[in-house]
């Protein structure tokens, strides 16, 4: 279906028409004037300029964005107020996921407070929020120390609420994109064997750990009657069929990293939404993330920081398209989660190393602007580098796949913005090499004003830092908040805001100049790798920050 079809999703063609245009205006008119400050050769004038082009688009996104967001109100998705005061109803039940592979206690540990938090935060008086640990540790001693954990947890909050479920070793596939859809297809239709992924077509990237007759879990703890299941543990581990109890299969799944939290309260407010039937075509439900350690370390509060002057572009976006990106967090109506990705095997084993775009590629996503969650973020430089390098990665199969399909306005905006991410820095690079050569080899591009090419220049760099760092911080304080965090924060003022502004132009400065030399170099690492057919090597936020927690 095209969502533009439907109430909620429809854009009128003159509002695209219009962003569309006021941006290519203002990368047409700079560009002109790029072309006019040199007495150019035609060769070296048809390198720069898309070059030239290019970087400018990533400016007018900003000044356009900007203007977006502050001439525009929270598009705020509808709720039912009888479940928002009375609680969640008794038939409604919400599956509460956290797919891990760990491969340290410490990892685990992280994942098992962040669960405890959530369900100190919002588990509901009829007990209808149930918590699993989806696993894919080979570890011993991680898997025993698990098992101590989850125990623990029961102990404190019942076996009927806290359950864990450890995948087969022979069906180790699709990491934790396909344990947790193993998962969703076990509580809502009883599979205890694969059924999806097992055609001839995906034997290559499947090798021998989808066979339909082998079982998927190996080890279950927990009471799973109180999951709606006939059938025993035995039954599971052993690959025969379960039944789900009429009137007992789940509505509604969470799908979280071992350190996010939700606050308090904050699924019911988002289940009131999913719930609601003019939000029926909405599939992903993505809250808006909050750092949960924001002083942490110097280099967490600068990230913060970023955050918060960068966080209008989103939001301008999801206002415009009415589509938002998945983010791997979030909220998921499971009818439409099984009808438009899971059994349509929508995502591609064999290039999916970052597959949450893609299922919102597939399965509508909305941006829940007035719930937001917690995570952790990078605490240094390095982390964030490598990080980002194995998002590159799968950034790049994405847009591989997907560049040339025909998608809403929405979702091809968001392609768009992975190539920007993959090849930004990249083309900066080379138009300052380009724009080094040209000053120390006569006649390929003779500046003829200079003041012109200066000011245009100071112009781009002035309204690049000025719009993120300094307007986009004062209009936080006068425009409408859509949700107060936990974690106390200080009213900025003016001089607050100016101070931090400067602060962030000269370190980001500083710290970014380490982005033009890596992430080019790891573009072309990847690039070479998937050429060569080598496999992607997937290491979770948790693993990265331990490995780099003394650099």
């Amino acid at each position: 279906m095209d969502r533009r079809e439907t109430s909620f999703s429809f854009i009128p063609s003159y509002k695209l028409a219009f962003y569309n245009l006021s941006k290519l205006v203002l990368v047409i008119s700079a560009t002109y004037l790029y072309f006019l400050c040199f007495h150019w050769n035609t060769f070296f004038a048809i390198l720069m300029l898309p070059l030239f082009a290019y970087i400018v688009y990533g400016v007018s996104s900003i000044v356009v964005n900007f203007l977006i967001y502050l001439s525009t109100k929270p598009l705020l998705l509808k709720e039912r107020e009888d479940v928002l005061k009375k609680g969640i109803p008794d038939n409604v039940k919400i599956i509460f996921f956290r797919p891990v592979f760990a491969k340290s206690v410490e990892e685990m540990e992280t994942l098992i407070e962040s669960m405890k938090r959530d369900i100190q935060n919002n588990q509901e008086g009829n007990r209808n929020i149930k918590f699993i640990v989806i696993d894919n540790t080979r570890d011993e001693t991680v898997k025993q120390k698990t098992r101590k954990m989850i125990k623990d947890l029961e102990a404190q909050f019942g076996e009927d609420v806290v359950f864990y479920f450890h995948r087969n070793p022979k069906s180790d596939f699709f990491k934790k994109l396909g344990i947790y859809q193993d998962a969703i297809m076990l509580l809502y239709e009883g599979w205890t064997k694969p059924k999806t992924y097992v055609g001839k077509e995906w034997e290559k990237w499947t090798k021998g750990t989808r066979n339909p007759e082998q079982p998927i879990f190996d080890e279950i703890i927990g009471d799973i009657s109180g999951l709606g299941i006939e059938g025993s543990k035995e039954d599971i581990i052993n690959g025969r069929e379960v039944a789900i109890r009429e009137g007992e299969r789940p509505e509604i799944a969470i799908v979280c990293d071992a350190d996010n939290v939700w606050p308090k309260g904050s699924i019911r407010k988002i289940a009131v939404k999913l719930l609601h039937p003019e939000n029926r075509d909405i599939v992903i439900y993505q809250p808006s993330i909050e750092v949960s350690n924001p002083n942490e370390n110097g280099y967490i509060r600068l990230n913060v920081l970023a955050r918060e002057m960068i966080k209008f572009d989103p939001i301008a976006r999801w206002r415009m398209y009415h589509f938002s990106p998945f983010y791997g967090k979030g909220a998921m109506q499971i009818e439409g989660y099984v009808r438009d990705v899971v059994k349509t095997e929508a995502i591609h084993p064999g290039k999916a190393a970052s597959h949450d775009f893609q299922e919102s590629l597939r399965a509508w996503t909305a941006l829940v602007e007035d719930i937001y969650i917690y995570e952790k973020t990078f605490s240094n430089k390095l982390s964030e580098l490598t990080r980002s390098a194995q998002w590159g990665w799968g950034d790049m199969e994405t847009v591989g796949q997907f560049i040339f399909e025909k998608f809403e306005p929405g979702r091809r905006s968001h392609l768009y913005a992975l190539v920007r991410l993959l090849v930004g820095n990249f083309t900066f690079s080379l138009w300052l090499v380009g724009t080094s050569v040209s000053w120390m080899v006569p006649g390929l591009a003779t500046m003829s004003k200079p003041r012109l090419f200066f000011s245009l220049i100071g112009g781009i760099l002035i309204l690049s830092i000025l719009i993120p760092k300094f307007m986009a911080p004062m209009a936080n304080r006068f425009k409408r908040k859509t949700y107060e965090v936990e974690i106390p924060q200080v009213e900025k003022n003016i001089f607050t805001i100016l101070r931090e502004g400067i602060f962030a132009t000269v370190v980001s400065f500083l710290i970014h100049l380490l982005d033009l030399v890596y992430k080019p170099r790891a573009l072309i690492k990847n690039l070479i790798n998937q050429a060569r057919g080598r496999p992607f090597v997937w290491k979770t936020g948790a693993m990265g920050e331990i490995e780099t927690a003394n650099v």
